[in-house]
This record gives C-alpha cells, structure tokens and sequence, in this order.
C-alpha cells in the first residue's frame, strides 16, 4: 500500500512539474498614462529580419578576390546559364532567392547569387 501511495505521490510531482507557471500579475499602483502598448509587430516588420541570400557585399568580400569573382563581372544582370562552365572555378555555387546553403566560409568559393528567374544579382567569395 505505502508502494502504491509513493507511484502516486511521484506521478503527481512529475506531472507538476511539467505544467506551465501560473502568469505574473501587474502592480495595480501604476499610473495609467505611465503603461503604453507596445507598438505591434507588423507581418512586413517581420519579414525583414528574416535571414535570407542577399545580394550585397559584405566588407570580407572587398578585401581580396580569392575566388575569380573579378573575371566574371561581366554576366552581372545575364542568365546564370549564359556564364561558360570553362569559366567558373572548381567549387562554384550558383544560389537562388529560396536555395539553402551552408555557413562556412570557404575563401576560394565563387558564390553566383541569382534572383528567382536565374538572373545574376552579384557575386561573392565565400
């Protein structure tokens, strides 16, 4: 009997322990004019933190062209398609708006970013 009266005891602190803390409550001594709303997040707001391929330079990519991304400028605004495979160093990458790619950091790496119809945005090491 003692056995069964432990089981329980136990079941009752795990499922305890498992259930969501009660709410904090506000002073109720605070002024009215002092507690404003916070502003609303907008769908647009959010959107923009979302972390995406971007076109842009980021500044390790000024440094040094360790990649060949000078040689190929030139199909900027053309079809990916249209740069000759003979030009492209080993390990290029062409990468659309919705592609998923790795983090690392690879100097050599010539990355093609595209925009959803396949035209070249920009080029980056990396």
């Amino acid at each position: 009997m003692k056995m069964h009266a432990g089981l329980i005891l136990g079941f009752a602190l795990m499922a305890g322990a498992c259930s969501a803390p009660a709410p904090e409550t506000a002073p109720e001594a605070a002024a009215p004019e002092a507690a404003e709303p916070a502003p609303a997040e907008t769908p647009d707001a959010a959107t923009e933190t979302d972390t995406a391929v971007q076109p842009e330079m980021n500044p390790i990519d000024t440094m040094d062209d360790t990649c060949g991304m000078a040689a190929l400028e030139t199909y900027v605004g053309q079809q990916a398609s249209a740069i000759p495979e003979a030009e492209m160093p080993e390990n290029t990458r062409v990468v659309g708006p919705d592609d998923q790619v790795t983090m690392d950091y690879v100097p050599t790496r010539l990355n093609v970013l595209t925009d959803a119809e396949g035209v070249v945005l920009s080029l980056k090491c990396g």
